[in-house]
């Protein structure tokens, strides 16, 4: 099916439809800063799913992270490896961002006794969410 897509500047989707778009709807979303793009997808292209490939021509489907822990119950002190992520990874900790990976492996270290919350967001893959929990050695 034909689908017209509208996305953000950093090739998120916006919004897609398959019904009729012209040209002043076009001119219109331009306004808000959206880029154009038509494609044939079996399924709605959706921001959670889909993004638009750098050259602008086309809709992809987002791929699922595959990592790897370490433990997701270390000790207090104790260290995390996360492995199998892809450079330019965004990590987040409890919702804030920590930074983006500029290689394929995160090493924590568990400061705290509690319970968090990391996620992995990068354009290209479905954002990946995994609970660590801390706990002080007996």
């Amino acid at each position: 099916m034909s689908y017209h897509v509208f996305y953000k500047s950093d090739k998120s989707i916006a919004w897609a439809t398959n019904g009729d778009v012209n040209d002043e709807i076009k001119a219109t979303q331009a306004g808000h800063g959206y880029s154009y793009v038509q494609t044939n997808l079996t399924d709605i292209p959706q921001d959670s799913t889909h993004y638009v490939n750098d050259a602008g021509d086309t809709v992809l489907a987002k791929t699922a992270f595959n990592p790897t822990f370490s433990t997701i119950v270390p000790a207090v002190d104790g260290v995390i490896n996360v492995t199998g992520l892809p450079a330019g990874t965004e990590v987040f900790l409890d919702g804030v961002s920590k930074g983006t990976m500029s290689d394929t492996t995160l090493t924590l270290t568990a400061k705290e006794p509690g319970k968090y919350l990391i996620e992995f967001k990068k354009l290209d893959k479905i954002t990946y969410a995994k609970s660590i929990r801390t706990e002080r050695q007996s």
